[in-house]
């Protein structure tokens, strides 16, 4: 399937991470802790060698937090062997080595890579698990299996020690699975990615939704750098990582780890393109953006899915493909067409809320958006900006005298209009949307869309009785 990659395509001819080698990866994970560690051996406190490892510039280059530098001391003592404090000396020294093991390197990446989201934990599963590999369901098949055979059900299953090492994974993986029921009603169950494969499993339909989904809804640097880690631990040859533990200059780990998340970068773009059919001969310069985003631009063409592909698995967003795309007219009104298809698109996609978003702006009453509104109002405006002021414009109205003539609830339309290369619109509402009671020019506008309705209405919102108007969506009416 185009809209998924594989622990296994990984490995193939566009490497995750230019050839990385456990070595490298996790020295630069353990590098920090690895120079507030010698530091405190040797008796001296951070400021004392600030001059000599650039504490703050680490933090700063590598956004380390600094409220994690006492946890990261913490690791280091307890996972560190003894390093003499002379290290610090310029004096060359044996080099002294840290081991990891491969749950525990796992368990690294994992924490600087992982988010409590349903749609990574989606795009996990099928890069884990594809469809074209039958993955799928000869792994769910085998965790019932051993299930049914820890419970006494069935013979005990043929052991399957990549399976395990791959559902161990997945089991560290944990989320809140969100569901929706009826009139907003919400679900939040805590679980993990193995489960959710599981539960998916019984469900040919919500296998289906999950192939659909493919892989997006998270950063593609960050997919890639997990799927690695799982990878890694899947396949180990060994049964443990060797680290060295000496401490690099500060300027040498910040160069390091830079290249390794350049090397990350130009991967996934690299897998990127591939993923949009452009051969490998015709990719670009990775070192300039410029060279690449007009590259995408070439490849998305007319293709709402490969802009969809690109904005979820990289970390390009849709306002630099606008900003790139206004050097060329008739690319940048393609793309805004592409757009505006995606924004029809993903409404019609809302049923109901599962939340009452509060819009502050200046109105009689409190303003409330459902999940649908919330959603038109952060992406109706064109070149990637919002409509929040048609909002606004909803809310000003509430408290004239007209509105007294309207139902509740109350029918808004706003209807675009260009000529001359100029957009402008009009905001009407009223009982019969021919014979409008309220009407407003708006001489330019931004509203991506060429028209849409929305429901405005007032209903009580607290329990003593206070009126909010709650603007939403038809099909959340």
């Amino acid at each position: 399937m185009s809209d998924q990659i594989s622990l296994f395509d990984l490995m193939s001819e566009t490497p995750v991470v230019s050839e990385p080698t456990l070595e490298v990866v996790i020295a630069l994970e353990t590098a920090k802790e690895v120079v507030y560690s010698l530091a405190e051996k040797a008796g001296m406190t951070p400021e004392q060698v600030n001059d000599r490892i650039v504490v703050v510039g680490i933090s700063q280059e590598l956004g380390v937090p600094e409220n994690t530098v006492a946890e990261l001391v913490g690791l280091q003592q307890e996972e560190q062997t003894a390093v003499s404090a002379d290290t610090l000396s310029p004096e060359p020294e044996p080099v002294i080595s840290q081991v990891l093991s491969p749950e525990r390197q796992f368990e690294l990446i994992l924490k600087e890579h992982w988010v409590n989201s349903m749609d990574l934990a989606y795009s996990m599963i099928n890069i884990a698990l594809p469809e074209e590999d039958y993955l799928f369901d000869d792994f769910t098949t085998y965790i019932k299996a051993c299930r049914y055979a820890e419970n006494g059900d069935r013979e005990k299953h043929k052991a399957n020690e990549r399976f395990d090492r791959l559902a161990w994974c997945l089991r560290q993986m944990p989320f809140s699975k969100i569901e929706r029921g009826g009139k907003g009603k919400v679900n939040r169950i805590e679980t993990n990615v193995l489960e959710l494969a599981i539960d998916l499993s019984f469900d040919e339909a919500e296998v289906r939704e999950l192939r659909e989904f493919g892989v997006r809804g998270t950063s593609g640097e960050r997919i890639t750098k997990l799927a690695w880690a799982i990878n890694t631990y899947i396949e180990q040859k060994t049964d443990e990582v060797i680290i060295p533990a000496s401490a690099p200059e500060a300027g040498e780990i910040i160069q390091n780890v830079q290249h390794l998340l350049d090397d990350i970068k130009q991967s996934t773009y690299a897998i990127l393109f591939d993923r949009l059919g452009v051969p490998k001969e015709k990719f670009p310069d990775w070192s300039s953006m410029d060279a690449i985003l007009s590259a995408l631009l070439d490849a998305i063409g007319t293709d709402e899915r490969k802009l969809d592909l690109v904005l979820s698995y990289s970390d390009i967003t849709e306002k630099q493909l606008f900003k790139a795309a206004e050097r060329d007219i008739e690319t940048k009104k393609r793309l805004r067409e592409i757009a505006r298809t995606q924004v029809k698109r993903d409404l019609a996609g809302f049923y109901c809320t599962g939340e009452w978003h509060h819009h502050r702006c200046f109105a009689r009453y409190p303003v409330y958006l459902t999940d649908g509104a919330l959603y038109l109002a952060e992406h109706g405006g064109a070149d990637a900006t919002t409509a929040f002021w048609l909002m606004d414009v909803i809310a000003s109205y509430q408290g004239e005298k007209q509105m007294k003539r309207i139902e509740n609830p109350q029918l808004w339309k706003i209807e675009c209009f260009e000529k001359d290369g100029k957009r402008s619109c009009v905001v009407s509402c009223g009982n019969n949307p021919n014979k409008p009671l309220i009407k407003q020019d708006i001489p330019s506008t931004n509203f991506l869309l060429n028209e849409y309705t929305l429901y405005a209405s007032l209903e009580p919102f607290e329990e003593g009785g206070r009126l909010a108007l709650i603007i939403s969506l038809i099909d959340e009416r």
